[in-house]
C-alpha cells in the first residue's frame, strides 16, 4: 500500500464550510491510499498559533508548481467566518506554502468588526449649547489663570464661598450684583465671619476712662508685703476671691470712684465715694478665677442678672431669658459662651463691690446715699475695680472671637449637609451678638469725647458686619415661617421636632407679637445720653423684622 497519497487529491483549498470535512471522509472510503488528517477545531477568531501547531505535527510534501503571477502575491486569503457556529472543523488544504500562510497571518488584519466596534465606540458630538457639568478638563486659559491667581490672593466673597460659585475681583463681584442676587441681601465682602469684628481694632472705651494718673507707675511709690483676702462681687449673689495688698502713692486723691445710675428714663444720678488704698496682690486677677465667677452666674441666677441689670428693656430682656431657657434645656456649649459674653461685657461697665467686710472694721467705700441702688454696699478699691475691668475686657473679647468662629462654621453647615439643623442656634447667637454691639455703640457715644472717632466706629460696624449678620440670617430663613406665623403643630418637623427648639420658638413668637410695633421703629434709633436704652434693639429689630 502506498503510504503517501497525491497531495492534489487530498489537500483542498482553505475553507470553513462543512463540505471540506465530508470530502476527506469520502476520499478515504473510496481509496485505500489516504493520509490521516486529525480534526483541528478552530474558531473564526483563532490566531496563527493553531496553524503553526498543525503544520509542525503534520508531514507535508511540497509539490513543485510554476510561480504564481505577480498579482497573486498580495492576494492573501483571509479567514472567513462560517455560516454555522456549530461547525468546528476547517480544511487543512491551501494552495500556498506554510511560510506564505504565516506571513499572511502576520500581516493580514485579523480583527473582526465586533472587536473594532468594542475598542473605539462611536463618539456622540456635543452641541455648543449643551451645559457642561463637573470639573473642568485641561489647563486654564491665560486670562483664566490670571484671574484665579488674583482671587486666591483676595479670597472669594461670602456669597460665592457659601454657594460655591465662581467669584471675580469686582467690587461688588458679578454674583453679588442686584441683577444676579435679588434675594441675597448680604454685602459683598471677602472678610470671613470670624474676622468680621475688625471694627474693634484699638477700641477700648469699655475701660479707658478709668486709666488715670492714679493708675500710672509715676504715682506709685510701693506696695505692702502683707496680703489679705477680699470677696469681690457685682451684687448678683456671687463672689470672687482676690488677694489684695496696700499700695502707697504720691497723690491720694486718685482713690475716688464715681458712677451713674438711671433714676428715670431721662434722668441720671451721679455718685462718688472714697475707696480703700488697696490693689490686687502680686499675682493680679486670675483669669481662671474670673471665668469660674462668670460660670456661677450662668449656672444659677442669670435670669436675675438680666432682670436687674436691663431693668425691663423691651424685647431684649425677653430674648436673653429665652436664650437662657434654651441653654438649660439643650445645653448647647456655644449658647453658654454667648450668655457668658453678655455677662462679661456688661460687668466690665459695672461697679465692683466688696462683700463680707465687718462694719466695725471701718472699710472705706461704704455707700450712704438712699438714691443709689447700692446703698449700704461697700465699693471695691478703685485700683482693684480697674484691674477687674481690664480682666473682664480681655475675657469678653476672647469670647466674642470664639463665638464668631462658631457662627462662621454654623453658617457653612447650612449650605452643607446640615441645612436647618443649626438655625435656632444661629438666631440666638446673632441676636446676642447684635445686642452687645448696640451696647458698644452707646458706650462709644457716652465715653469717647472724639465725635469723629465715634462716627467712624459706628459706621464701620453698621456697613459690613451688621449687614453680614442680618443678611445671612435672612438668606437661610426663606424656607421657614415668620416668627408671628410659627405654629408648633404645623412647623415642628422643619426643626426636627426638637422640644427645646420648639419651646424657644414659642417664646420668641410671644416676644415678637408683644413688641412688633416697637421693633419696627427701632432701626432709626439715635443716641440719647440720658437714656441707656436709646440704642437698644437698633440692630436686633432688623434681624427679627427682616426674617419676619
Amino acid at each position: 500500500m502506498n503510504a503517501i497519497s497525491n497531495p492534489e487529491q487530498t489537500l483542498h483549498p482553505r475553507t470553513f464550510s462543512d463540505s471540506s470535512y465530508s470530502d476527506i471522509e469520502q476520499h478515504s472510503r473510496n481509496s485505500g491510499e489516504y493520509v490521516e488528517v486529525p480534526p483541528f477545531i478552530n474558531s473564526p477568531s483563532t490566531d496563527s498559533i493553531g496553524d503553526t501547531e498543525f503544520y509542525s505535527d503534520q508531514a507535508y510534501y511540497e509539490v513543485e508548481r510554476p510561480s504564481p503571477p505577480v498579482t497573486h502575491t498580495t492576494a492573501f486569503i483571509h479567514p472567513v467566518p462560517t455560516q454555522q457556529a456549530t461547525s468546528p472543523v476547517r480544511s487543512p488544504t491551501s494552495p500556498t506554502s506554510p511560510t506564505s500562510r504565516r506571513q499572511a497571518r502576520k500581516y493580514a488584519p485579523a480583527k473582526s468588526s465586533k472587536a473594532v466596534a468594542r475598542r473605539s465606540p462611536p463618539q456622540v458630538a456635543k452641541t455648543e449649547t449643551e451645559k457642561r457639568v463637573g470639573r473642568r478638563k485641561g489647563p486654564l486659559r491665560p486670562e483664566q489663570r490670571k484671574q484665579a491667581c488674583e482671587i486666591r490672593k483676595l479670597g472669594a466673597c461670602l456669597r460665592c464661598k457659601f454657594l460655591k460659585k465662581t467669584c471675580d475681583i469686582g467690587e461688588p463681584c458679578a454674583g453679588c450684583r442686584p441683577a444676579h442676587a435679588r434675594l441675597w441681601q448680604v454685602p459683598c465682602t471677602r472678610i470671613d465671619i470670624k474676622d468680621i469684628a475688625y471694627f474693634m481694632k484699638d477700641w477700648n472705651a469699655d475701660y479707658k476712662r478709668h486709666v488715670t494718673l492714679g493708675n500710672s507707675v509715676g504715682n506709685i511709690k510701693g506696695f505692702s508685703d502683707h496680703e489679705r483676702l477680699l470677696l469681690i462681687t457685682h451684687g448678683y449673689g456671687h463672689f470672687m476671691p482676690i488677694q489684695a495688698r496696700e499700695i502707697y502713692v504720691r497723690d491720694e486723691r486718685v482713690f475716688c470712684l464715681d458712677w451713674v445710675e438711671q433714676a428715670a428714663q431721662d434722668k441720671l444720678d451721679e455718685f462718688v465715694v472714697n475707696t480703700a488704698k488697696l490693689t490686687a496682690g502680686a499675682n493680679g486677677v486670675s483669669p481662671q478665677v474670673l471665668s469660674d465667677y462668670l460660670d456661677r452666674h450662668i449656672e444659677s441666677g442669670f435670669d436675675h442678672f438680666v432682670n436687674s441689670y436691663f431693668e425691663g428693656t423691651p424685647f431684649i430682656t425677653g430674648i436673653l431669658i429665652t436664650a437662657y431657657h434654651y441653654w438649660l434645656n439643650a445645653r448647647v456649649p456655644v449658647i453658654r459662651k454667648a450668655l457668658k459674653l453678655v455677662l462679661a461685657y456688661n460687668l466690665t461697665q459695672h461697679v465692683t463691690m466688696v462683700g463680707g467686710v465687718p462694719e466695725e472694721e471701718g472699710f472705706e467705700g461704704l455707700v450712704r446715699d438712699p438714691k443709689s441702688k447700692w446703698n449700704g454696699q461697700t465699693i471695691a478699691p478703685v485700683m482693684i475695680n480697674f484691674q477687674i475691668k481690664c480682666a473682664m475686657a480681655d475675657m469678653w473679647r476672647e469670647l466674642q472671637r470664639e463665638i464668631l468662629e462658631e457662627l462662621s462654621s454654623l453658617y457653612s453647615s447650612v449650605y452643607g449637609k446640615d441645612k436647618l439643623k443649626n438655625w435656632p442656634t444661629i438666631f440666638l447667637l446673632a441676636t446676642i451678638l447684635l445686642a452687645v454691639w448696640e451696647e458698644m455703640q452707646f458706650d462709644s457715644h457716652y465715653k469717647v469725647p472724639d465725635v469723629a472717632a465715634v462716627d467712624k466706629f459706628c459706621t464701620d460696624m453698621e456697613t459690613t458686619p451688621v449687614g453680614v449678620i442680618v443678611g445671612l440670617f435672612q438668606a437661610i430663613s426663606t424656607k421657614l415661617p415668620s416668627f408671628t406665623e410659627w405654629d408648633y403643630r404645623k412647623h415642628n418637623m422643619l426643626l426636627h421636632s426638637d422640644p427645646a427648639v420648639c419651646d424657644a420658638m414659642d417664646e420668641v413668637k410671644g416676644h415678637v407679637l408683644q413688641h412688633e410695633k416697637y421693633l419696627r421703629t427701632r432701626s432709626q434709633a439715635v443716641f440719647d445720653r440720658n437714656d441707656f436704652d436709646s440704642l437698644s434693639n437698633k440692630f436686633v429689630s432688623k434681624l427679627v423684622i427682616r426674617a419676619n
